[in-house]
């Protein structure tokens, strides 16, 4: 997953992020002829409707009605006719104006067509409902991810195909773009990332709470794996499991050091490192992470690592398609090659 300045700085936004999701978009349309030509042709081709080669886009243009709806963005030709209206999702609900208003709004105008962008996540589920409240309407299909409202043509399309087709035209012809286009990739998966993701069936049903609880499980079975090696002089004493808002996390005194092993989900979706939603940091006995231990921590890949709560936290990667005590042997093995690391002070290899 690509992460950028414009990401990071994601929380720190007021106001609408998909706002600034738009005006992005809209900057690469104005700037660059490439982009804003493979973006016409490409939103033309998937609600098959002809156009110019190029349009002039404006973000948020009042209606004319009573409603004085604000599309996110609308296309105009050389005649500063309003052709194309398009509307950015993310997973904020659709309006009352979205999407009959804006059709109405295009058939006045004798525009052409209404296309909505959205995650990959979100298409079977926002498609839906656009078709469900168009229904009343002179609806005909065009194709599967387009249909012909009163002879308005409105479609839907990925913030990952366009993003792609960005990466393509400016890593080639329009390269003085390329870092923009990265920039707006890296927000976007952000976006993906720290928004509210709809509940679809298979997320409510029993079998999802056996799957939560593994993390849970798979944590509590290798602390008590270590308590059982008598490799290991290992105490529990004043240690409490401990639950909280992103995870759960065990400790234990182990030889001369203590370890803190973690399902932290604010660390498993960090995208600047691997997917795991299981981490580990090393102290001393008295719960301290000295200089020392972090020199040993830095010498990891930084994919490997990450930096919470005053600690580094090391990544412990569970086998996959491995029965119950593959995995917990498995993350096992991976943490007593991290101790040994600290107890001899041998760094890793590069």
């Amino acid at each position: 997953m690509s992460y950028s300045l414009l990401a990071h700085l994601y929380p720190h936004i007021k106001g609408s992020q998909e706002d600034i999701a738009t005006f992005s978009l809209q900057y690469l349309l104005l700037q660059s002829k490439g982009l804003n030509k493979a973006f016409t042709e490409r939103i033309s081709e998937k609600m098959q409707i002809n156009t110019e080669e190029t349009l002039q886009y404006v973000c948020q243009a009042t209606g004319k009605g009573e409603e004085k709806e604000r599309p996110d963005m609308a296309g105009m030709d050389s005649n500063g006719e309003e052709v194309l209206l398009c509307e950015m999702k993310f997973y904020a609900s659709l309006t009352i104006n979205q999407p009959l208003t804006y059709i109405d709004r295009l058939k006045a105008e004798n525009g052409k067509g209404l296309i909505f962008i959205c995650p990959e996540s979100r298409l079977t589920s926002l498609w839906y409902k656009l078709k469900e409240l168009c229904k009343e309407r002179n609806v005909k299909e065009i194709n599967k991810n387009c249909i012909s409202v009163d002879d308005i043509k409105m479609g839907i399309i990925t913030w990952t195909e366009i993003i792609e087709l960005f990466k393509q035209i400016s890593s080639s012809t329009e390269i003085l773009y390329n870092s923009d286009v990265q920039q707006l990739e890296g927000y976007c998966n952000q976006i993906d990332n720290e928004a509210f993701m709809p509940f679809k069936a298979e997320d409510l049903s029993a079998e999802m709470a056996n799957k939560a609880e593994r993390y849970y499980q798979i944590i509590d079975e290798v602390v008590e794996l270590f308590c059982a090696d008598e490799n290991y002089a290992t105490s529990k004493k004043g240690i409490k499991a401990t639950a909280y808002r992103k995870g759960y996390t065990r400790s234990l005194y182990i030889d001369e050091l203590t370890f803190t092993i973690n399902y932290d989900r604010d660390m498993w979706k960090n995208p600047a490192c691997v997917e795991t939603p299981f981490w580990i940091a090393f102290r001393n006995k008295d719960w301290e992470q000295t200089e020392k231990y972090q020199e040993v921590c830095k010498a990891f890949a930084e994919t490997q690592k990450q930096y919470f709560w005053g600690m580094i936290f090391l990544a412990l990667e569970p086998l996959q398609e491995a029965t119950f005590e593959e995995v917990c042997d498995g993350i096992k093995k991976q943490i007593v090659k991290y101790l040994e690391c600290f107890k001899r002070d041998k760094l890793p290899s590069p």
